[in-house]
C-alpha cells in the first residue's frame, strides 16, 4: 500500500494583498498547503514557531518590521525542524542578495521576473525532489 504523500506546508509572509492572492491560488493549485501568512514580522515569527511550517516565503517590505527580521529571529530561535526560507520581493540588488544568503535563505527571487521558478522550486518539492539552493537563486 503507498503511503500518501503529505502535502509541503507554506508560512507566507507578505503584506500585499494582490500577491497573497495570487501567491495562494498558485500554490494550492499543485497541493501546497499555506498554514499561514502575516505582513508583520513579529505574528510571522510567533506563527512559524507555533506551525512548524516546511517552508516560509518572505518579502523584505513587511507592513510591520522587514523579512530581515523574520529570518533574523528565526535563525536565532532553537527550532525542532527549520524550515526551507524562500524571500520573493522588489527589492533585488545585491546587498540584499547577500544578506538574505547570510540570514539562511536557500532561493531568492524577484517577484516580477522569477515568479515561475520559484513555482518549479515548490513543484519539485511537492515531488519529494531535493532541493539545494545556494541564496543567490534568481
Amino acid at each position: 500500500m503507498d503511503t500518501p504523500i503529505r502535502a509541503v506546508r507554506v508560512y507566507l509572509v507578505e503584506d500585499s494583498p494582490i500577491m497573497l492572492r495570487l501567491l495562494r491560488e498558485l500554490l494550492s493549485a499543485i497541493g501546497i498547503q499555506i498554514v499561514g501568512t502575516s505582513g508583520r514580522a513579529a505574528i510571522a515569527v510567533a506563527d512559524i514557531v507555533k506551525l512548524s511550517p516546511d517552508v516560509v516565503v518572505v518579502d523584505i517590505a513587511l507592513e510591520s518590521g522587514t523579512g530581515f527580521d523574520v529570518l533574523r529571529t528565526i535563525a536565532r530561535k532553537k527550532l525542532a525542524s527549520r524550515p526551507l526560507c524562500i524571500m520573493l520581493t522588489n527589492h533585488t540588488h545585491e546587498r540584499f542578495r547577500e544578506a538574505a544568503a547570510t540570514l539562511g535563505v536557500s532561493y531568492f527571487f524577484d517577484k516580477s521576473e522569477d515568479i515561475l521558478h520559484m513555482m518549479k522550486v515548490f513543484a519539485d518539492l511537492q515531488a519529494g525532489i531535493p532541493q539545494q539552493g545556494n541564496g543567490t537563486e534568481h
